[in-house]
């Protein structure tokens, strides 16, 4: 292996100044007094040793990752995360042949690298979920290789919101293996929607580790609760097949009232690059033939205003008795998946807030007393990462850098 006193970038400047070397110092002091997951920190320096001494280095658009600042804490961050994923998978290990892990709001993707260089050989794939679109150039450049060298492929869905839980879920559910979940440093409501995402892929869902970056404003905006409200988060919760694709039906027809179906397969003639309203074969026909053609097709495509299905106008539905009562409620309001409702009145005024919150996130945000999950645990783990210097002391934030919650 190349040493890094010869690694030098585009131009000629050495980079053994980079961030990425400091860091690899750090972490081989922590390893050498063995006080810091010291099995997991080993393989993350012969990592970073070998990133640092390849190519890599001599990619300015690599500097992105190698050079970031406060590189090290992240490195901190994922060895806890990393060690406490091994260490659920070994527990499960009779049980599970191979996984995917999905990285929640993972950013640039410090934990999926990570996760691919170090095969573990339970891990089919990892894939980043992420809201934004980013340059994730180091990512390519790493699965370039991911192949040849027996490592896992790093997917990335971008532009995919957590919040949209139905949309996710699919996706997720659609993997061929078991689900292992992790979620660092997740802002405001992405820390419960992970918790429902969990819950709403049952048994599919076999870890998760979510470690949250701050509270959501219905726990913050409590400093100005002088009408003593009572505050509560909403988390999904597991339901049936059927459940759901009645859930899923209703809504879809929900949608389509609000809007005429567009593009094709035409409803007449079965042409795919056009609609009905753009066939020009039926606008050569008689224009009562035209009329009750468009009849068949809002019939058959916009379902009843008053009871949501298919084949027939409100006027016909057979939910109006004949003196005109209507036997079904019009509203149509949203459908949404069984909640639970977690109690956050009053956290600011705790000792700990923030633990007080991951306490509730972990006892009653995780649906685990359930027939596929009986012999997992929830824990709120404090561990050794820094607590203090920009890490909010002394207020409701306090602490966020260091605690996690394992679902294993």
């Amino acid at each position: 292996m190349e040493s890094n006193d010869n690694a030098s970038c585009e131009g000629g400047g050495t980079t053994n100044h980079w961030s990425i070397w400091k860091a690899i110092e750090k972490l081989e002091g922590r390893h050498k007094d063995n006080d810091f997951y010291p099995e997991i920190t080993l393989r993350v320096i012969e990592v970073l040793k070998k990133w640092g001494s390849s190519d890599w280095t001599k990619d300015p658009k690599m500097s992105s990752l190698l050079n970031k600042s406060g590189l090290y804490h992240e490195i901190e961050e994922t060895i806890v995360a990393v060690y406490f994923l091994f260490e659920g998978l070994k527990r499960r290990h009779s049980e599970i042949n191979k996984c995917h892990v999905i990285d929640v709001a993972a950013g640039k993707g410090l934990l999926s690298l990570f996760l691919s260089y170090l095969k573990h050989p339970k891990i089919d794939s990892i894939i980043m979920i992420e809201k934004a679109t980013i340059d994730w150039y180091h990512i390519h450049k790493s699965n370039y290789t991911a192949k040849d060298e027996c490592r896992p492929e790093i997917i990335i869905w971008d532009n995919t919101n957590l919040h949209d839980y139905d949309d996710v879920l699919d996706r997720i559910l659609a993997l061929p293996y078991p689900i292992a979940m992790c979620g660092i440093h997740l802002c405001k409501q992405l820390s419960p929607s992970f918790c429902g995402l969990s819950n709403g892929l049952g048994e599919k869902c076999i870890y998760g580790c979510l470690s949250p970056c701050c509270m959501p404003r219905m726990v913050t905006t409590q400093k100005k609760n002088t009408k003593k409200r009572k505050f509560t988060l909403q988390i999904q919760l597991a339901e049936s097949v059927e459940d759901r694709d009645l859930r899923r039906d209703y809504m879809l027809r929900r949608e389509r009232l609000r809007r005429k179906p567009i593009g094709g397969p035409c409803f007449y003639c079965d042409d795919k690059d056009h609609s009905l309203l753009e066939c020009t074969i039926i606008q050569s026909l008689p224009e009562a033939e035209q009329i009750s053609i468009r009849k068949a097709w809002h019939s058959a495509t916009i379902p009843c205003w008053n009871c949501l299905k298919f084949g027939h106008f409100k006027n016909d539905c057979p939910n109006v008795s004949k003196d005109g009562v209507t036997k079904h409620s019009s509203s149509h309001n949203a459908q949404r998946p069984p909640t639970v409702a977690l109690d956050v009145t009053d956290i600011l005024k705790t000792q700990n807030p923030y633990s007080e919150y991951c306490h509730i996130l972990a006892n009653d945000g995780f649906q685990l007393k359930q027939n596929w999950q009986p012999k997992m645990r929830v824990r709120v783990i404090e561990t050794d990462l820094e607590k203090f210097g920009k890490h909010q002391e002394g207020n409701w934030n306090s602490g966020r850098k260091s605690t996690y919650i394992v679902v294993d």
